[in-house]
C-alpha cells in the first residue's frame, strides 16, 4: 500500500526544488511527496490538493506548456498553497530523518573505529605488491612524509 500524496511540487528543476523545499536531495524525498514537471500530470492534480511552485527558469515571455497549466491550476483556485503550520511539519521530518541519519552514522563509525589504523602508505604498498607482475620494479611510498 502507498502512502497517500500529502504535497505536490510543480517545478522545471526537480532536484533544486526537494532541495529547496524539502532541504533534501532527490533521493532523500519522502513518499508523501510528489513532484511533477509535465503539464499533463500538473491538469491531473486533485482539487483542494496541497501544492507549491518552485520555478527556476520561470519565462513570462515564453511560458512552457508545464507554466501555463500551473498559472490555470493556480488562477482557477482549486487547488490549496502551503501554510505555515505544514512547513513546521516538513521541519519536524527533516529533523526526525537527521537524528536518525546521525545515528545510524555514529554506529557506523564506533563499529570501524575499533580496528587499528593503518597508514596510506602501507595500503597502496600492499595494493602495489598485489597488483604487480614478477619483473616490474613497483614503487614503494616512503612510510613517512612531510606532512605527518
Amino acid at each position: 500500500m502507498t502512502e497517500p500524496v500529502r504535497l505536490f511540487i510543480v517545478t522545471d528543476d526537480p532536484a533544486r526544488a526537494c532541495l529547496a523545499v524539502m532541504s533534501c536531495s532527490l533521493a532523500d524525498c519522502p513518499p508523501f511527496v510528489r513532484i511533477l514537471t509535465e503539464a499533463d500530470d500538473i491538469r491531473a492534480i486533485p482539487e483542494k490538493a496541497r501544492c507549491i511552485g518552485q520555478w527556476f527558469a520561470w519565462s513570462d515571455r515564453r511560458p512552457d506548456e508545464a507554466q501555463m497549466a500551473w498559472e490555470f491550476r493556480r488562477g482557477a483556485g482549486d487547488i490549496e498553497g502551503i501554510s505555515l503550520a505544514f512547513f513546521a511539519r516538513i521541519d519536524e521530518w527533516n529533523e526526525k530523518r537527521r537524528a536518525a541519519e546521525s545515528k545510524i552514522l555514529a554506529e557506523a563509525v564506533a563499529e570501524l573505529s575499533d580496528g587499528p589504523l593503518i597508514p596510506f602508505s602501507e595500503i597502496a604498498n600492499a595494493q602495489a605488491a598485489a597488483h604487480a607482475v614478477k619483473g616490474d620494479k613497483v614503487a614503494i611510498f616512503p612510510k613517512q612524509s612531510r606532512w605527518h
